[in-house]
Formats: C-alpha cells, structure tokens, sequence
C-alpha cells in the first residue's frame, strides 16, 4: 500500500496533540497520531467507558427497581382485584343474581364480584346436573323472586 496523499493536523489549544491523515492507493485512509494526541484519546476513551459504565449501572438499577415495582403492583392488584374466588362462596341476595334454564335443561348463573364492575357468569349444561334437583331449585329461585316460571 503506497501513501497517495498526507493531511497534517495540529490542535491550537494543545500543540502537542498533532498527527497525519495517510490516504493509501488501495482506498483506506490512516490516522497517525503523535503521543500526546494518543494519550489524550485514550484518556477521553477512558472517561467515556467510565461515564457509560455508570449510566448503565444506574440504568440498570433503575429497571430493576421498575421491574420490581412492577411485581409488587401486579401482587397488589391480584390481591385486591383477585378476590373472585374467595367471594365465589358469599351469600347473595337473590334479587342481585339471575338464574335461568335453557331449552336443552342447562342452568346460567349470573352474579357481581368482588365489586360492581366485575361479573361472574357460570354456565351448567343439561348433563352436569341432575334435571329433577335443577327443576325444583330453579322453581324455588324464582319462588323467592316472586317472578312467574
């Protein structure tokens, strides 16, 4: 590779901090520094992985903090929201719940949650049950509902 063309730098602030640009025959192009131009790149470099070190170490301390919020809301949110299956068995007034028959004997059950905002829909097809218990606790339901079968 032959040198086919030679730029000289020097910085005004800091004379020492010189160099060559090579351009070669074969398209590459060459710094070479002097050794108070090195020196100084390698401190600057030196500075950067430090300054990049410690941003990604607070970065990193930061998701994982986030990260962790973020378990412990969803927990919080579970435990508060995530009530249905205690509440399943709370006794309800029979004027809150709706409770039919289809034509093929299925019963459907439908009543509010842990709040009002959540409802629970239980479906029982005709061969879950037993049709003679599921006709008198239907008749009785709606007995108690004062509503007509």
């Amino acid at each position: 590779m032959t040198e086919i063309a030679r730029l000289r730098f020097k910085s005004l602030s800091k004379p020492k901090e010189s160099g060559k640009l090579l351009l070669h025959d074969d398209g590459t192009i060459q710094v070479q520094p002097s050794e108070a131009l090195r020196d100084e790149m390698a401190r600057l470099e030196e500075v950067a992985l430090c300054r990049a070190h410690l941003f990604g170490t607070r970065l990193g301390v930061g998701l994982l903090i986030a990260g962790s919020l973020s378990v412990g809301l969803g927990w919080l949110v579970g435990r508060i929201f995530g009530k249905m299956g205690y509440t399943l068995s709370a006794a309800r007034l029979v004027s809150e719940v709706s409770l039919t028959r289809d034509g093929g004997g299925g019963v459907h059950l439908t009543l509010h949650g842990v709040n009002r905002l959540q409802k629970i829909q239980m479906n029982w097809n005709g061969d879950e049950i037993l049709r003679d218990e599921a006709d008198q606790f239907v008749a009785k339901f709606n007995e108690m509902r004062q509503t007509p079968e």
